[in-house]
Parts: structure tokens; C-alpha cells; sequence
């Protein structure tokens, strides 16, 4: 990626959903004191570690500094999340991804740097384990959000740090491959399992059908999602939001708007089915998201201060 200009938070903070339009929120389990609670405490923990990170690096501990940017990493993906339930633009997608990318990439390297010290104990563990809850928390957003706000370009950077730690004990997602293979060259066949299984793997035969059954085995696909997911970290954390730690950021299957968009589906049959962001999607169909060369790994911390 290329230098990124410092965070406007002003700007980031204004993309908060007030409460007289909260009325219209995409996601109807969505409760407006928890959204505000919740969208305020992972936007003050991003400025917070963006802001104080470059001030201590040199002298924190490996562990200390993986942590904190890991923790940042996991607060732009659910606040992403959040925002699109609570009604926000969608176009912010576009503006906030190549930072999530960027805190990926730094949080990459402190990893590497943990894993290289004394802390580590010799054991090496993925950014993402794409056997765990790391698919659907940190995996799936990130490659898909990128799909989604025009930022195919970068599935390579993305490819590259789900890679670390899986690759070497021979994990490969299916569907990941599937959604990055026309911007990732060379990767080979992506493989006929999901390593999380259900509900992702029901996506592949809609990858081998014929493009006039797509749109039936989406619908299907999304009127099975929520029942398909009950082993998923996401699953009924609506019950639990109330709580204060509970991760509920709305119902939402990112992976069929990837394929939806990416398969060029008509999307007409189920766009007003639950769990399907469309707005995302149609914002994708509205802007070039073509296959372009990459651009360079992105620099890390000391060059990404606010």
C-alpha cells in the first residue's frame, strides 16, 4: 500500500449514527445505548494505540506491543460492523479498510517480533488462525470488506498475512481462495474444504453452477446461514447484548455480498432476505474494483502516526 495521510478522527467520530436516525438502522436487533457505548470505546481504543504507539514502541515489551496492535485490529472490523448495523454510509467502508489493512500489516510484524524473542517460547501461532473464531472475527471482514469497497488490489497484503503460521501447518480455506483468486495469481487450486466448515463450504457449489442457478442457491444459502452459523462465535450474541463484553455487531453473511458481487449475481430474488448486507454490495457494483498491479508492502508503525 501506499503512505497513508494521518486519521481525521473528527471526521471518523462523525460517522457515528446519531439517535434521531438510529430509527433506520440496518440491523433491527441493534439496541442504540449499547451501539453508542460500544462504537465510542472502539474508536477511543484505535485513536488511543495509533496515537500513543509510536511514543513507546522502542521501549515496550514484544508481547506488550503485539497485544495492543492485535487489539486495534480487531476493533476496526467489529466497528466496521457496528457502523454498517446502525445505518452509517456505506462508503466509509472505502476510506477506513486500507488503515484496517495497514494495522493488520503493523500488527503483523510485532507478531514476527514476539515470536522472535524470548516471550514466545519458540512457539509460532497465525495472525489469524483460520481454524478458530480469527476466521470470523479477523479473516473473512478483511478480505471481504476489501472485496466490497473497492480495494481487490490489496488481496495479495491480505493473502500474505493470513498466510503466517497457517500456511506452514498446511491450512487453506476454500472460500477464502475462491473470493481472491482473480486478483491473487499463482496460489493454485483453492481447496474443496472450509476450515470452518459450516456454513461457508454451501457457497461452493453456487462458485460450480451455472450462472441461472446462482441466484436460487444463494437465496437457499442465505435462508440457511443463520441455522448453518450455530457454531460460529456470532451466533445468538444478540441475547447477550445487554452486557458490556458481550460481540454482538449485527446478523450479517459478508462472504455471500463477496461472492454475490463477485460472481456478478442478479441479486434481485433475495436482496431483502435477512443477513444480506445489499448495500454493500450494490456500493461495489458502483465502483471500478478492477485486477491492477499491487503496490508496495506498507511501511510500518513509525510511518502510520495520526
Amino acid at each position: 500500500m501506499q503512505a497513508l495521510p494521518p486519521i481525521d478522527w473528527q471526521r471518523w467520530t462523525g460517522w457515528q449514527v446519531p439517535a434521531t436516525r438510529f430509527e433506520q438502522r440496518r440491523e433491527p436487533y441493534l439496541r442504540y445505548v449499547t451501539y453508542e457505548r460500544r462504537a465510542s470505546t472502539k474508536l477511543g481504543g484505535m485513536a488511543m494505540i495509533t496515537t500513543e504507539l509510536p511514543k513507546h514502541a522502542a521501549k515496550a515489551k514484544p508481547g506488550g506491543l503485539m497485544t495492543s496492535t492485535r487489539r486495534r485490529l480487531w476493533d476496526v472490523l467489529d466497528w466496521l460492523s457496528l457502523q454498517y448495523s446502525a445505518g452509517a454510509p456505506v462508503e466509509l467502508f472505502a476510506e477506513v479498510w486500507p488503515y484496517a489493512l495497514a494495522w493488520a500489516e503493523e500488527f503483523a510484524g510485532f507478531h514476527e517480533a514476539y515470536h522472535r524473542s524470548p516471550e514466545a517460547d519458540d512457539y509460532i501461532t497465525p495472525h489469524a488462525a483460520l481454524r478458530t473464531e480469527d476466521y470470523a472475527r479477523v479473516a473473512l471482514p478483511l478480505v471481504c470488506f476489501g472485496l466490497l469497497s473497492g480495494h481487490a488490489v490489496e488481496m495479495q497484503h491480505v493473502m500474505t498475512f493470513l498466510d503466517y503460521g497457517n500456511e506452514a501447518m498446511g491450512v487453506r480455506d476454500g472460500l477464502l481462495e475462491r473470493l481472491v483468486a482473480p486478483f491473487v495469481p499463482d496460489r493454485g487450486s483453492p481447496p474443496d474444504t472450509a476450515t470452518r466448515h459450516l456454513p461457508y463450504r454451501k457457497l461452493f457449489k453456487i462458485f460450480g453452477a451455472a450462472p441461472d442457478k446462482r441466484p436460487a442457491l444463494m437465496a437457499k444459502y442465505l435462508d440457511e446461514w443463520y441455522h448453518a452459523s450455530r457454531r460460529e462465535p456470532y451466533i445468538d450474541q444478540h441475547a447477550l447484548e445487554t452486557r458490556t463484553d458481550a460481540g454482538f455487531y449485527g446478523y450479517w453473511s459478508w462472504e455471500a455480498a463477496a461472492v454475490t458481487w463477485l460472481l456478478d449475481i442478479d441479486d434481485s430474488s433475495y436482496r431483502e432476505m435477512p443477513f444480506y448486507p445489499r448495500d454493500l454490495v450494490d456500493f461495489a457494483r458502483r465502483n471500478p474494483n478492477g485486477v491492477v498491479p499491487p503496490s508496495p508492502p506498507v511501511k510500518r508503525h513509525e510511518d502510520l502516526t495520526p
